[in-house]
């Protein structure tokens, strides 16, 4: 029973301090978004109705979105410029073998066609509220 003790005690400091970190990140990433600074938001985007997703960076620098492709993915989708919300939704079927575990994908259209995005939640808000109709 002893050697338990240590080992729960360890345990619950890590998760203490991983929180502590985590909610401290989220708040420096809110408060540049507030503030109209440069954020990055690392994302994968894929065309709807394929299974490639494409690693990248959701840009929003002063209201201004654009989008970043990670240096080793010279193809695949870009984000058209009249990008707009659908729905956010978990990831079903072969998504899931393909995201990270905790991602949800925002489903977007534009005049170009559909696509998706995957983002870690805690990021998926900024994305959002750039991309959701005004009114």
């Amino acid at each position: 029973m002893s050697s338990v003790l240590p080992f729960v005690m360890c345990a619950l400091f890590g998760a203490l301090v991983a929180a502590v970190y985590l909610n401290e990140r989220q708040g420096r990433l809110a408060a540049r978004f507030l503030d109209g600074r440069r954020i990055a938001i690392p994302c994968r985007i894929s065309a709807a109705g394929s299974e490639r997703w494409v690693r990248g960076s959701f840009v929003i620098a002063s209201g201004v979105w654009s989008w970043e492709r990670h240096p080793s993915h010279v193809g695949g989708p870009g984000l058209p410029s009249d990008a707009r919300l659908v729905r956010v939704r978990k990831p079903d079927g072969r998504e899931r073998n393909r995201l990270h575990h905790r991602a949800l994908v925002v489903e977007c259209a534009s005049g170009e066609g559909e696509f998706r995005l995957a983002l870690v939640p805690g990021q998926v808000e900024h994305v959002v509220m750039v991309l959701a109709p005004a009114g």
